[in-house]
């Protein structure tokens, strides 16, 4: 389908799943899958038309977001011996101060180039490509970026990122995709059942910030050990900033581990397990949403509608040295692979 400058592409594979994307944000808007029963739903928010994401509050379903997501602190880094200073636009923090998920006009708000591709396997896929030039929102380097989607025979969406900068940079990836395995998103998702696999807990401050201390949850329901579900894990923990029943977290995989987490819906059936290279993972729950966005069939988009999974490097990478580095190097290529896999219990 075409909208103007916007194009649409929908991806299939042998099994019948498909998924949907779209060149503004090069975003994953719909992943239509089957429960324990045969029956079929779309399990990511979203909109009908690209306008819906455009005027959306919530700015980032389904988007290819960076250059650097997550929030970096007073909006500035040093790099180089030098002080860059990025866009302040983090609204979460008062007053506005901080920068998050790559500025004002984001990899989200971006037309991308598209190609499709077929794999030598004959698996169907979508190649965006995108130019960022030196100073945009602030960062340093002429960046060229690409973000290639493939839906595989194994009912997995293979998501890989590649970039080139001509100069120091930090780069850091992630899709914004929203899940809710019901299918269903006026169906809350606390009753979904999260795992993750040796993880440990970055420790984020009231402005969602890591306060650089990195916490084992062994013994603590916010390790999201898959024997209680996500609204019964977040509401047992003492660990959180934030006090209504909403997660806005990153956890650390540990070193040498299977970096994946596993997400199932009990009355569906429908799971999702994400194998990722990216050495942590951010997770939020849609706390924040208040119905005011009117998601795909004019469904209002409440709180915990969805949760998203975002495989990624450490929040606040630039001014924490002590944490996995970001920085892309000329002559360098960036890449960080994730696997989302489809199937049912």
């Amino acid at each position: 389908m075409d909208n103007d400058q916007n194009q649409f592409i929908t991806l299939s594979n042998v099994n019948g799943l498909t998924a949907t994307f779209a060149s503004y944000g090069a975003r994953w808007v719909s992943m239509y899958v089957p429960d324990s029963e045969g029956l079929w739903a779309d399990v990511i928010l979203g909109f009908d038309t690209i306008e819906g994401y455009e005027h959306a509050t919530e700015q980032y379903h389904g988007a290819v977001v960076g250059r650097v997501c997550g929030r970096i602190r007073n909006a500035s880094f040093e790099l180089g011996g030098k002080r860059y200073e990025l866009v302040s636009n983090d609204i979460y923090g008062k007053p506005v101060k901080n920068h998050l998920h790559g500025g004002i006009k984001g990899f989200h708000k971006k037309e991308w180039d598209l190609e499709r591709i077929v794999t030598e396997t004959g698996e169907e896929g979508v190649v965006f490509t995108s130019f960022s030039p030196d100073g945009e929102e602030g960062y340093p380097g002429n960046l060229n970026i690409s973000v290639t989607y493939v839906l595989r025979s194994d009912n997995a969406v293979e998501i890989l990122y590649e970039g080139t900068s001509d100069a120091a940079t930090y780069v850091n990836l992630t899709n914004h995709a929203f899940f809710n395995l019901t299918g269903d998103p006026g169906q809350p998702i606390n009753g979904h059942f999260l795992r993750l696999n040796t993880c440990s807990l970055i420790e984020c401050d009231e402005e969602l910030l890591p306060t650089g201390r990195i916490i084992n949850l062994r013994d603590d329901t916010l390790g999201f050990h898959g024997d209680i579900s996500v609204g019964e894990a977040i509401s047992s923990s003492e660990l959180l900033p934030i006090k209504n029943g909403g997660i806005s977290q990153s956890y650390a995989f540990d070193e040498g581990s299977e970096h994946s987490l596993y997400l199932a819906d009990p009355v569906s059936g429908r799971t999702l397990k994400i194998v990722t290279d990216s050495p942590s993972v951010q997770i939020y729950n849609a706390y924040l949403m208040d119905g005011s966005d009117r998601g795909k069939g004019g469904i209002a988009l409440n709180r915990f509608c969805g949760i998203a999974l975002e495989p990624q490097g450490y929040p606040d990478m630039p001014n924490n040295p002590q944490f996995p580095s970001c920085l892309l190097l000329p002559g360098e290529v960036m890449r960080m692979k994730s696997l989302y896999f489809f199937g049912v219990r």
